[in-house]
């Protein structure tokens, strides 16, 4: 055996020999670049063409930048090189030894260059991967750009989905299964702002200040700029990250371009769609209408819009249009963009609802368990969602050193939605292994749910000398958000188990028994109380802001001094009414009237006059506030060398807040008047270790300013969410040191790699807390400052392309931690407090994004098949030790390709969520008894942890067709 082996080895080393020596022989290679002469950017597809004698051969500069004839015979090459727009190079001549590499890079002339005179143009288009590239590698500041053409091709076409896929962001989602707000670096939506072309605009949210990102078309955006460090000249209430949307601006020259398409949810292949008739919807609630306490009547509430019909799906509809020009000598340049949507979304979604009681501890290390499950529910969503955006720009060249810009958006979201729930309350016996009801509730809910934003921003740039410029902006906002005629109705009956049974020991305690029903009994459907509540929000912004700078030089070395400020008036009106309908009484009897069908069922105010006046009179949900801030900065860039630039300076913003609610006036947090000022300095430092690498550090100070329901101290209540949010009117706002460190490599045209790490430390953080009522009620949700906390973590992002394939990797790891007082109820001893430390609220240790790219410019095929994965995070925090709802990891799968017909058209197929993801909630606690016992819930997927609520959105699909002319 021991002289087989080298023997062995011997012979494979001839046969591989054998095997590769025609290739060795033949290995011959001429490459190279082929680059503007002008940017030196690659002219990715340009024909690079090679001849000897008879022999021709064609190949393309492929996505990395470089052209490549490999294996070809040994010898002496004519070459030249072809591109649409560019001029043929000249024959070159090239030879290459036997086994050896000849290398030749070329540069290209476009064709409006001439013998002395150059006239520039744009080339890149500022909607390409690489004027983003440009983008984030020139910028001040840490930065991620996602680019149209990107946008394009990925599976999104939202917003909202779009940003999901950058490095260090995750997603929170609505009932529809869209993305609805990002959270950046792990920290929640609430540290993020959101701007249109600079500009902070107002949230349509009923509670909130960040912007519903999935009211945003993907179709109207030029590129989206993720910034995660600030400089002086941006608002300082950014903490994770500001997204920046810049839409779509005027072209050089002619250009009309837009898009058709179609699609189907396959939720609605395995289940009907509901739909109501939303004609019949009055706009505004009789209060409204009616002189002041003014009392209602039951026909002021049509029954038609409650009444829901089962039907198929119709195909979802994506349709888009942008048509830009330059006029007048290219002085004037207008864009018009719009974009309609109009889909068919559902959700299959169950939840059992947490009660305030806890099974107590045997001592304080032992955590509380959350066993009092006394109802769940189960719903199914159907939702018609209308999106349309617009946006308008004309921008006026007086001449190179003044231009100004009259930029318009109107964004609008329309849902129409159908809400039908079961809700079981639980009673003491099992059936067929799960615990068993003793009533079930049937709740129909039609809402219509209109968002819109617009925007006029009027913009001028000017510079008056070399040395002195100035930039500034007025910008008038508006945000609005109607819910008219959330409707209500509910049947209800009783149910008990049959006889015949056995008993069993319960699970947990053998002492104890429970009865195993073989049957169930149900009674009499009876007509429940209906409820009709309308809503809206208006929040207005005025802004205005001047930037001045200076451009000189320090020590010999250039050097820019910017000052400026911004001022902003807010207003923001808060109306509720809510109406409840009594159900009547069956003749004779005490029992609510028998349901036969909706129409049939009558109310009256007659026992409860009160109800006909509505809540708005008394409501603390109607409330106004306005909010005034005012800032200054000064900062300075200085070129230290060649390599090393440092922006440094400092922010002052100063806030000043007031509110009216309609809180009886002796109520604490009726109205309240606060101001403040914060002092927010930052530094941001670039060395470049080459032309493309670079290293990034940074450090700035920011704030979190509270929500604006935040303050007031009532209950609100969204149909969505089992738990009541009541506002803190003793909230602070929160300070956060914020430090940042990044490596970035750019070594091809689309490859690059980044890597970096962050650290926040936060002061009177905000978290939304489950606590729980007084007296026995029930756990509601409140904002609570908690002391300090910190957050750090790390980024790598990867892009490499091997010829046509290629990888984009990213990763993010964030690690928060903060220490909380919780409540935990000890046997013997009572409730009592010990100190838990978690992870902040919204933060996932683990996020990551893997995509397989495919590129042939040559056949124009883009494919992409992309899988993000977020992992474990808390969705909300409980007031007893260790009770923590939590999100569970999730992995979703999308693919999207197209494909160019000719010049001028490209098909498209994109689809989403293929591995039918749910979204999960639990609660990390034994589940032994909840999971396999005769008295289990649904939904249960471990004996180590409860499942409290389980959505299914299943796949999406949609194909299209996009056209360019230019």
């Amino acid at each position: 055996m021991k002289s087989f082996l080298p023997a062995a080895k011997r012979l494979f080393l001839v046969v591989i020999t054998m095997a590769f020596g025609h290739l060795i022989t033949n290995a011959q290679t001429i490459k190279g670049t082929v680059t503007d002469a002008r940017d030196k950017q690659p002219l990715i597809g340009a024909t690079v063409h090679i001849e000897q004698g008879s022999s021709v051969f064609n190949t393309g500069v492929r996505l990395d930048g470089i052209y490549m004839f490999k294996n070809i015979p040994a010898g002496t090459y004519k070459l030249h090189v072809s591109f649409l727009g560019y001029k043929t190079t000249q024959n070159y001549t090239v030879q290459v030894e036997k086994n050896g590499t000849a290398v030749l890079n070329i540069a290209m002339a476009d064709n409006s260059t001439s013998l002395g005179e150059v006239v520039v143009k744009e080339h890149a288009s500022k909607e390409s991967d690489g004027a983003a590239r440009n983008t984030q590698k020139n910028a001040n500041n840490t930065m991620n750009v996602i680019s149209a053409s990107a946008i394009a091709i990925s599976p999104d076409v939202i917003v909202s989905n779009v940003l999901g896929r950058v490095s260090g962001i995750s997603i929170d989602r609505s009932n529809t299964g869209d993305a609805q707000h990002v959270i950046i670096r792990g920290m929640e939506k609430q540290y993020n702002t959101t701007l249109i072309n600079g500009i902070k605009i107002p949230s349509p949210d009923n509670k909130n200040r960040y912007v519903p990102l999935d009211i945003f078309p993907a179709d109207l955006v030029e590129r989206i700029e993720v910034s995660k460090s600030l400089t002086p000249d941006m608002e300082g209430d950014a903490s994770g990250g500001v997204v920046n949307l810049v839409m779509k601006t005027a072209p050089d020259h002619l250009r009309i371009e837009g898009n058709v398409g179609t699609g189907y949810s396959q939720l609605f292949l395995k289940r009907d769609f509901s739909s109501f008739d939303r004609g019949t919807v009055h706009s505004k609630s009789p209060g409204e209408l009616l002189p002041p306490l003014g009392s209602a009547s039951i026909s002021d509430f049509p029954y038609q819009n409650l009444v829901t019909h089962k039907h198929n799906a119709a195909p979802n509809t994506n349709v888009s249009l942008t048509v830009g020009d330059r006029f007048l000598n290219n002085k004037l340049g207008a864009v018009f963009s719009g974009t309609y949507q109009n889909s068919y979304q559902g959700d299959n979604s169950f939840v059992v609802v947490q009660e305030n009681t806890v099974g107590p501890a045997p001592n304080i290390n032992t955590p509380n368990q959350e066993t009092a499950f006394q109802s769940s529910y189960v719903r199914q969503y159907s939702s018609q969602l209308s999106r349309l955006g617009t946006i308008a720009s004309l921008d006026y060249r007086f001449n190179a050193n003044h231009s100004i810009n009259l930029f318009g958006t109107y964004l609008q979201l329309n849902e129409y939605r159908v809400r039908e729930t079961e809700t079981s309350t639980y009673s003491g016996y099992s059936y067929k292994g799960y615990v068993a009801t003793n009533g079930i509730d049937n709740l129909t809910e039609t809402r219509t749910d209109q968002q819109s934003i617009y925007n006029i921003t009027l913009k001028g740039k000017h510079r008056l000398s070399n040395a002195f410029s100035f930039d500034w902006a007025a910008a008038t906002s508006k945000a609005t958000h109607k819910q008219p005629d959330i409707a209500q109705f509910k049947t209800t009956y009783s149910t008990s188990p049959a006889a015949g049974g056995t008993n069993e020991p319960a699970p947990g305690d053998p002492n104890s028994s429970v009865y195993v029903a073989p049957g169930i009994i149900n009674g009499p459907v009876l007509v429940g109380n209906e409820s009709r509540v309308w809503t809206h929000n208006t929040d207005k912004d005025l802004s205005g802001y001047l930037n001045l700078h200076y451009d000189t030089k320090i020590f010999g070395r250039k050097a820019l001094f910017s000052a400026g400020g911004m001022t902003r008036h807010k207003t923001r009106d808060n109306y509720v009414n809510s109406y409840s309908l009594p159900n009547t009484i069956d003749a004779g009897t005490n029992n609510a009237e028998t349901y036969t069908s909706i129409p049939a069922a009558t109310f009256t105010f007659d026992n409860n006059p009160g109800n006909a006046r509505g809540s708005a009179y008394s409501d603390p949900g109607v409330y106004t506030f306005t909010e005034n801030i005012q800032a200054g900065y000064g900062m300075l860039k200085y070129f230290i060398s060649d390599r090393l630039d440092v922006l440094l300076g400092e922010r002052v913003e100063h806030t000043d807040q007031s509110y009216f609610s309609n809180l009886p006036a002796t109520f604490p947090g009726k109205t309240a008047a606060i101001n403040y000022t914060d002092y927010l300095p930052s530094v941001n430092a670039k060395y470049a270790l080459t032309d493309n690498q670079a290293i990034r550090a940074s450090y700035f100070k920011s704030i979190l300013r509270p929500a604006f329901a935040d303050f007031i101290p009532y209950p609100n209540t969204t149909v969505d969410d089992p738990y009541a949010t009541i506002g803190n009117p003793y909230l602070q706002h929160t300070e956060i040191d914020n430090y940042d460190l990044r490596y970035e490599f750019f070594p091809g045209v689309f490859d690059e790699f980044m890597a970096g790490g962050f650290y926040k430390h936060l002061v009177n953080p905000i978290e939304t807390v489950l606590s729980p009522g007084q007296n026995g009620a029930a756990l509601f949700l409140t904002p609570q400052n908690l002391g300090t906390a910190r957050n750090y973590g790390a980024e790598l992002v990867a892009k490499k392309f091997f010829g046509n394939i290629g990888f984009s990797v990213n990763y993010t790891y964030t690690q928060s931690r903060i220490t909380t007082p919780k409540s935990i109820d000890v046997i013997n001893v009572g409730v009592t407090t010990r100190n838990q430390t978690r992870p902040l609220q919204g933060q996932a240790a683990h996020i990551g994004n893997v995509s397989l790219i495919y590129k042939d410019q040559k056949s124009g095929i883009d494919a992409q098949l992309s899988l993000a994965y977020t992992g474990e995070r808390i969705q909300a925090v409980s007031k007893y030790y260790n009770l923590d709802t939590w999100e569970k990891a999730s992995t979703f799968l999308d693919f999207s390709a197209q494909k160019q017909l000719g010049g001028h058209f490209i098909v498209f197929v994109k689809a989403n969520n293929l591995l039918n993801t749910p979204y999960q909630l639990f609660i990390k606690q034994n589940n032994a008894n909840n999971y396999s016992s005769i008295m289990k819930y649904a939904h249960q997927e471990s004996p180590n942890y409860t499942t409290v609520q389980y959505d299914e959105y299943f796949a999406r699909y949609s194909l299209g067709m996009r056209f360019k002319f230019q």
